[in-house]
């Protein structure tokens, strides 16, 4: 628990960031702790955008870093190519744009 000024306290929760890549799933056994679904998603995006970067990046692998939370519900899925045009699934459904 984070107290903020003038907010209270803010639990922080656990979220996984497994990653698909050419149809096998690296697992994340540690996770990360964030105070709230949304900032666990934009650091998602953060981990693709960093994959989608790196020049040794196979951009046909279809490669995607998913979002799960601690019961383990899937959240958000960033597909690495995807994140490229400026798109990001969450909760089966396309945003454009995505996180910024």
């Amino acid at each position: 628990m984070i107290a903020e000024k003038g907010r209270g306290p803010r639990f922080m929760r656990r979220y996984y960031f497994p990653i698909m890549h050419k149809g096998e799933t690296q697992a994340d056994d540690v996770g990360e702790l964030f105070c709230s679904a949304e900032v666990a998603i934009q650091y998602g995006a953060r981990v693709a955008r960093e994959i989608a970067g790196d020049p040794d990046c196979d951009r046909d692998a279809d490669t995607v870093v998913i979002v799960v939370d601690a019961i383990g519900a899937e959240v958000a899925r960033h597909r690495v190519a995807s994140f490229l045009a400026g798109e990001v699934e969450r909760c089966g459904e396309r945003r454009p744009g995505g996180p910024h």
